[in-house]
C-alpha cells in the first residue's frame, strides 16, 4: 500500500551536478534535488529522504542492477552523521532499453527518477541540523554512445526535534512522478522588452577590447534590469563569451556562453528561431563557445558529439550552416591520421598507419563498460566479413578506466585481464584484428565517448571522425566507396 506524503521540503545542497537541459559538452552531469519527507524528525524516529534525479534531455543511466555485469551501476552511497543510520535504500523500478544487435535489453532509470532513503536518527541525537551526506554514482548514456562514469553529491540537511513527525516505511511505489506538492508554487510573468539601446553590442565589444570583462557584464545586467531579456542582450552576452574564448579564459568562457544559450533556450518556447536576426547570432555564437571549450580541454570527441546533436535540434533553422561549420573545423576528418602507440596490444601487432598507405583503416574506440559498443559491433563484424578481401582493416583501440566490473576499483594488472575477458566473451571478433591498450590513442584522437568511429582512407586521411553509433546505412555506404578505389 502506498503512503501518501504529506509534507515534502527542499533542504539540501548538491555539488558536482550541472542543472537539467543545460548544452552538455564533456561528460553530462545530473542534476540533484534532496528532499526530505515531511522537513524533520523526532529523536528516536526514522526520517524518509528522497534524491530526486534529473538528466539531460535524451541521456539514461545504468540501473542499479545491470543485466550485464561489465556495465557500471547506478549506486547511491551515503555517509551518515553521528547517531544517524541507514536503514535502507530503495531504487525505482528499472525500465527496458532495447538495442539493435543486442539480445537482451538494458535496464535503465531516466531520464527523471528518485531514490528513497529510510534512516534511523537515535534518541541520543541533540535537537538541531543534522547533515546526512550521499553520494550518486551513474554512467550516463543516450542511444547511440555512453560517457564514463560520472558521480555527483547532495546533502539533506535534516532538522531533528520534538515535534518532527514519527516516520514510517519508505513509500516503493510511484517513484518516477515527480509528487504534486514539489511544483513551484509562483510562476513568472514573460518579460515585454521596449525597444534596445542600440549601442550595447558595440559598448560591450568596446570593454571586451580593453579587457574590461567586468565592465561588459555590468553593460549586460544594466540593459537586462532595464530591459529584461532581448535578442541584442544575448547577442551582447555572446561576445563576452567569444572574447573570454580568445583570451583563453575557458572557465569565463563557457559560463558566458552557457548563461547565453540557457537565456535563448527560454526566449525559443516564445518565438520561433528566425523570427528576427539576433537571436541565431546569439545561440550559435554560443553553441560554438562551447564545442570550442570542450576542444580546448581535449575534449574533442565530446566537442563532436554536442555539435552533432546541436545540428539535429536546428537543423531546420538557419544556424545549421554554423553548426556544421563548427563540426568541420573540430572534427579530425580531411587531417591525416595520427599515429597509433602499439606499446600494448592484443592480436597481430597494430601496424603504423602510414605504412597502411593503399589500405582502408577503420578505427573502433571502445571501452569494456560500454553497451553502445556492443551493441555497434555486429555491424563491424559484417562490414569486416564483407569488405576485409577488398582492402578493409579494423583496428579496435581502447584503455584503462581504473575499475572492473560494476565500476569496482582496480589495479592496472587486474583491469588489463578484465578488459581480455570482456574482449573474448563480448567482442569474439575481435580476436581477429589488432586491439591497441593505451590511453594515449585516445587522447590523440580527442575520444572521450564510446564508441567512436574513425574511418581512414588509402592515403592515410581521415574521411570520417564519429563518437557515437553508426546505422549501417550511415557508415555501409561511406566503406564501400572508399574500398571501391583510390580517393581523389
Amino acid at each position: 500500500m502506498r503512503m501518501p506524503v504529506v509534507a515534502v521540503f527542499v533542504l539540501g545542497v548538491v555539488a558536482g551536478t550541472a542543472g537539467a537541459g543545460h548544452a552538455q559538452v564533456g561528460r553530462p552531469a545530473a542534476r540533484l534535488t534532496p528532499l526530505i519527507e515531511g522537513g524533520g524528525v523526532r529523536p528516536g524516529a526514522h526520517v524518509h529522504l528522497i534524491l530526486r534525479v534529473e538528466l539531460p534531455e535524451g541521456l539514461h543511466v545504468q540501473s542499479n542492477a545491470p543485466r550485464d555485469p561489465a556495465l557500471v551501476p547506478t549506486t547511491l552511497t551515503i555517509e551518515a552523521a553521528a547517531g544517524v543510520s541507514v536503514e535502507e535504500v530503495v531504487y525505482p523500478a528499472a525500465g527496458d532499453l532495447r538495442q539493435a544487435g543486442q539480445d537482451r535489453p538494458l535496464a535503465v532509470f531516466g531520464p527523471a527518477f528518485s531514490i528513497r532513503v529510510r534512516a534511523g536518527v537515535a534518541a541520543t541525537v541533540p535537537p538541531g541540523v543534522v547533515a546526512i551526506r550521499g553520494r550518486l554514482r551513474y554512467q550516463a548514456c543516450n542511444d547511440k554512445l555512453c560517457f564514463p562514469p560520472g558521480t555527483a553529491e547532495a546533502t539533506w540537511a535534516v532538522r531533528v526535534d520534538s515535534s518532527g513527525p514519527p516516520g514510517g516505511p519508505p513509500q516503493r511505489e510511484g517513484f518516477d512522478r515527480r509528487p504534486a506538492n514539489l511544483e513551484a508554487s509562483g510562476t513568472v510573468a514573460p518579460l515585454q522588452a521596449p525597444p534596445a539601446s542600440p549601442t550595447l553590442i558595440a559598448d560591450v565589444r568596446a570593454a571586451i577590447a580593453a579587457g574590461d570583462f567586468a565592465g561588459g557584464e555590468r553593460l549586460v545586467a544594466a540593459h537586462r534590469a532595464t530591459r529584461g531579456v532581448t535578442p541584442e542582450m544575448l547577442v551582447a552576452k555572446s561576445w563576452l563569451g567569444r572574447g573570454a574564448l580568445g583570451a583563453r579564459r575557458l572557465e569565463q568562457a563557457e559560463a558566458y556562453a552557457r548563461q547565453t544559450y540557457e537565456l535563448a533556450r527560454v526566449e525559443l518556447q516564445r518565438r520561433p528561431m528566425d523570427e528576427e536576426p539576433q537571436l541565431p547570432i546569439a545561440i550559435g555564437a554560443a553553441i560554438e563557445v562551447l564545442a570550442k571549450v570542450a576542444a580546448e580541454r581535449g575534449a574533442r570527441g565530446d566537442a563532436v558529439a554536442f555539435l552533432q546533436g546541436q545540428l539535429e535540434t536546428y537543423h531546420a533553422t538557419s544556424i545549421h550552416k554554423r553548426i556544421q561549420k563548427n563540426i568541420h573545423l573540430l572534427s579530425l576528418e580531411g587531417s591525416s591520421a595520427p599515429p597509433l602507440d602499439v606499446s600494448e596490444y592484443w592480436g597481430a601487432k597494430p601496424p603504423d598507419l602510414v605504412a597502411l598507405k593503399g589500405q582502408v583503416v577503420l578505427l573502433f574506440f571502445w571501452a569494456h563498460w560500454c553497451s553502445d559498443c556492443k551493441a555497434q559491433s555486429p555491424l563491424l563484424e559484417r562490414l569486416l566479413a564483407r569488405y576485409g578481401p577488398r582492402g578493409l582493416m579494423i583496428v579496435a583501440p581502447t584503455q584503462r578506466f581504473g575499475y572492473v566490473a560494476g565500476g569496482v576499483p582496480a589495479a592496472a594488472d587486474e583491469e588489463t585481464r578484465y578488459v581480455e575477458q570482456v574482449r573474448r566473451t563480448s567482442y569474439a571478433w575481435l580476436a581477429r584484428v589488432p586491439v591497441p591498450l593505451s590511453e594515449t590513442n585516445h587522447q590523440r584522437y580527442g575520444v572521450s565517448t564510446t564508441p567512436t568511429l574513425v574511418l581512414v582512407d588509402r592515403a592515410s586521411v581521415i574521411r570520417l571522425y564519429h563518437p557515437g553509433q553508426m546505422t549501417e546505412a550511415e557508415l555501409e555506404p561511406l566503406v564501400r566507396r572508399l574500398v571501391g578505389g583510390r580517393e581523389e
